[in-house]
């Protein structure tokens, strides 16, 4: 390749990514918006200011764009959140995990509800990536609740369960947030909403676990 050309084939690139964050950035808005039946991909050329065949120059069609959105998502989360230590103990990695995952229900409400919808509506993409990759890391996670139960730094639970908890509890108040604002009182949730939130669910699993102090 010549010097003339690479300027020109990084601008190209540069476009390519900026474009491709633009429809995805305001794909995820409508999808959580519209829900993912109602949302059509003239709803999001419309809303991102593109023609409606720029979007089907990268995403050939409403299913390619869904299943880049979720993945963005998905990869959004397992890189916010953070592996268990071993030698930290079951107190502080619980608490750090529940506070992650609070402030995803916090940051990326939009990408909370998309998960949810998908789910509900068993799009096999999603389904397919927690098969073979939420359960690996399960598998992983559950080797060190073992190991912590071992030594008695916490009661036998079912990791299963504790993980299913856990995310119910704190994606509610992304998934459900109107909900959360009808109980709560108020027309938008505070930052110190969130902040009691993650004091309250680690008090429950704490204890509900038996953690003991490390």
């Amino acid at each position: 390749m010549s010097e003339e050309k690479r300027p020109k084939d990084q601008l190209k690139a540069h476009i390519r990514a900026q474009n491709q964050a633009l429809i995805l950035e305001t794909s995820e808005r409508v999808f959580a918006r519209q829900g993912l039946a109602k949302t059509t991909t003239q709803m999001i050329a419309d809303e991102a200011g593109l023609p409606k065949a720029n979007v089907h120059y990268y995403y050939r069609s409403k299913k390619d764009l869904l299943e880049a959105v979720l993945e963005r998502i998905l990869r959004l989360w397992l890189d916010s959140v953070s592996e268990f230590n071993l030698e930290e103990g079951p107190k502080r990695n619980l608490t750090r995990y529940i506070s992650e995952k609070i402030d995803q229900s916090r940051i990326n409400k939009n990408a909370s509800k998309i998960f949810a919808m998908a789910l509900i509506g068993e799009e096999h993409f999603v389904l397919d990536y927690l098969r073979n990759l939420f359960v690996t890391e399960l598998k992983r996670e559950k080797a060190t609740i073992q190991a912590w139960v071992d030594k008695g730094l916490m009661a036998p639970v079912s990791t299963e369960h504790l993980f299913i908890s856990i995310w119910a509890m704190t994606q509610t108040y992304a998934d459900f947030d109107a909900q959360v604002k009808i109980m709560l009182q108020k027309d938008e949730l505070e930052e110190s909403d969130f902040d009691e939130a993650k004091q309250f669910i680690t008090r429950m699993v704490l204890a509900g676990c038996g953690v003991v102090e490390h």
